[in-house]
């Protein structure tokens, strides 16, 4: 086969699949491509007074909030807006259509292409599951934290609580502003050996009777999938705080809150 004769081949294959249809907003197009159900991956072309709009129609991304897969923040929100920017595309956060602003017809081709590229691409944020991109437990604990207790305290990251405990580092500590109100080392668990370390820490404070501190072990998921549920039982039964965060995030981080005495209040 001459390298012609490939080229007319595979134009044969790409454009044999694409469908164009009038709507009452322009134009839907369908693809070759087909998502994980078997349904071909669409968009719409809207002409407007300035030129056009390439659009789809929310639904995927509505899809993935409806599967607590986060896209607003964290890494997952940086990926999407990474993959729409190569496109100059972005997310409607009402709507949750993905969209371009407004070209030229001069463009229409290759902005139809690159949107077509970023939809294709987009799809691979629903493998990334919990599993493979544990960094987004981190993001969304300290967010949630900072946004219940922001008005009132200070945050570091991978600080000890204090100066004498500097071979214990916490993954956040929260210092109140309140003197009243209790200093809190967090860590955020989802394996058994995040779990010792504030299990050790809690013993530490325990050995040298210090309560001016709170050591506070956030567990990632109810499943708790890779803690072992005895070295969990131990450290229940030495009273460390355990708030459980996924699917109760509010209520988790509230719990944080009362245990260091911080008041209700309006994060900044």
């Amino acid at each position: 086969m001459t390298p012609e004769a490939l080229r007319r081949s595979l134009c044969s294959n790409f454009c044999s699949g694409v469908s164009v249809n009038p709507v009452a907003s322009g134009y839907a197009v369908s693809s070759v491509f087909e998502d994980n159900s078997g349904d071909r991956i669409s968009f719409y072309i809207t002409p407007t007074s300035d030129g056009f709009v390439i659009e789809d129609d929310g639904a995927y991304l509505a899809h993935l909030i409806a599967k607590d897969i986060r896209i607003d923040h964290g890494t997952r929100g940086q990926l999407l807006d990474a993959i729409l920017s190569t496109a100059g595309a972005y997310w409607d956060k009402s709507t949750y259509e993905m969209r371009t602003p407004t070209f030229p017809e001069s463009e229409l081709s290759k902005r139809a292409l690159a949107f077509l590229s970023s939809l294709i691409r987009v799809r691979d944020l629903e493998l990334l599951t919990r599993e493979n991109v544990r960094s987004t437990f981190r993001e969304d604990a300290i967010r949630a934290i900072q946004r219940s207790m922001g008005h009132a305290a200070e945050f570091e990251e991978d600080s000890p609580v204090s100066n004498d405990m500097k071979e214990f580092p916490a993954d956040l500590v929260v210092h109140p502003r309140d003197a009243e109100a209790k200093t809190g080392a967090i860590y955020f668990v989802n394996t058994t050996e995040k779990l010792n370390e504030a299990l050790l820490l809690r013993m530490e404070a325990d050995r040298n009777s210090r309560r001016d501190f709170e050591v506070v072990a956030l567990v990632e998921e109810p499943e708790m999938r890779l803690i072992n549920r005895k070295k969990f039982q131990r450290a229940q039964n030495r009273d460390l705080v355990m708030p459980i965060f996924r699917e109760d995030e509010d209520a988790a981080t509230n719990l944080i809150r009362l245990r260091l005495r911080i008041p209700l209040g309006i994060a900044a």
